[in-house]
């Protein structure tokens, strides 16, 4: 830990951030422990650009720590700031989830602050969030860009982007909240720390796609409650082919719904509602489908004593969860995968 050393200079010292309950999570991270404040807040300016802070509590021998890292399109931060300060932010194109460990963190959106303490989830709303609140706080920040969100939404729920809203900074219910914690340990501390997870670009990118459907789930949003675009007209079975097709090529890919239905040519609510009349399942549904076939040839072909993993071929494939690919593997099957890779 950084600390003073006699009468002398403020002695930094960079090193890796985290705590028994936390294991190295995702990607390329960039770390700082120190007790200087000046560099405290370069290192936040450098992870969050659209960001001006004014602190106004300067203690000495204050530590700063902090970890932060990409993975896909999305953000995660770890940050302990013992001091208090306001954050003003341009308008961003980006939605935040802060989960508060200690102290208070909380928001300004041209409505008055809203504080969260120890224990709370707050939403940090896109365009909207004027300022961020810091009172001697630690925090895990995720940070997602709207057009991701306004995706997702769209494919899964059939909601246009321009009917997207956030309602409220607090989660649903406990349920949700509790959902959304789980969703995040699980990716940065269980999936994406493996090498053959987190280096992996599909991986990242379903992983992605999870945390918008979560986020989606947890904070009121007008996907709960304002009916979806209907497709117009009936498909033709055509384009349903060629939206197989499609899926059936580039499966190695990170796809998205919108990727498919362009190139079947239609929107992507009525390739939902073409997928479910003609396949009895979702496009995301037969991806997997297709993924898992490819997890399965894979694992038959592996050469005895190659030193192939059960692990490796399913993040090649895009599986982030290796418990729930294992059930579905052996719903497939009829047998576990690594059955399957003994021969």
């Amino acid at each position: 830990m950084a600390g003073r050393t006699g009468a002398g200079p403020s002695a930094t010292k960079r090193v890796d951030y985290g705590d028994e309950s936390t294991a190295d999570p995702p990607g390329s991270w960039s770390r700082l422990v120190t007790d200087d404040p000046d560099e405290a807040h370069r290192w936040l300016l450098a992870a969050y650009p659209e960001h001006r802070l004014r602190a106004f509590d300067r203690r000495a021998g204050a530590v700063f720590r902090a970890a932060h890292a990409r993975f896909g399109s999305a953000s995660v931060a770890r940050v302990r700031y013992p001091m208090n300060a306001d954050n003003d932010v341009f308008t961003r194109d980006v939605l935040g989830v802060a989960e508060v460990l200690s102290g208070g963190w909380g928001v300004d959106v041209g409505a008055g602050e809203v504080m969260a303490g120890a224990g709370d989830l707050l939403l940090v709303p896109p365009r909207r969030t004027r300022t961020i609140l810091h009172r001697d706080m630690e925090v895990v920040a995720m940070e997602i860009p709207l057009a991701d969100v306004e995706r997702v939404a769209q494919e899964r729920c059939g909601l246009a982007p321009v009917d997207l809203r956030f309602q409220g900074l607090a989660p649903v219910s406990p349920s949700a909240a509790q959902l959304w914690r789980t969703t995040t340990r699980y990716l940065t501390q269980v999936a994406l720390p493996v090498a053959a997870f987190g280096a992996n670009a599909l991986v990242q990118a379903e992983a992605t796609g999870l945390l918008v459907a979560v986020a989606l789930a947890t904070f009121p949003n007008t996907t709960m409650t304002e009916a979806p675009t209907r497709g117009a007209g009936a498909v033709a079975p055509a384009a349903v082919r060629r939206a197989v097709a499609y899926i059936e090529q580039h499966a190695n890919q990170a796809l998205t719904v919108t990727d498919v239905a362009v190139a079947a040519g239609l929107g992507a609510r009525a390739l939902q509602q073409a997928f479910r009349k003609y396949l009895d399942t979702t496009p995301t549904g037969y991806l997997r489908r297709v993924r898992l076939e490819r997890v399965h040839s894979d694992l038959q072909a592996a050469e005895p004593g190659a030193g192939l993993t059960v692990a490796a071929v399913a993040a090649r494939w895009g599986f982030v969860h290796l418990g729930r690919f294992a059930t579905e593997y052996r719903r497939a099957y009829g047998q576990p995968p690594s059955r399957t890779l003994r021969g």
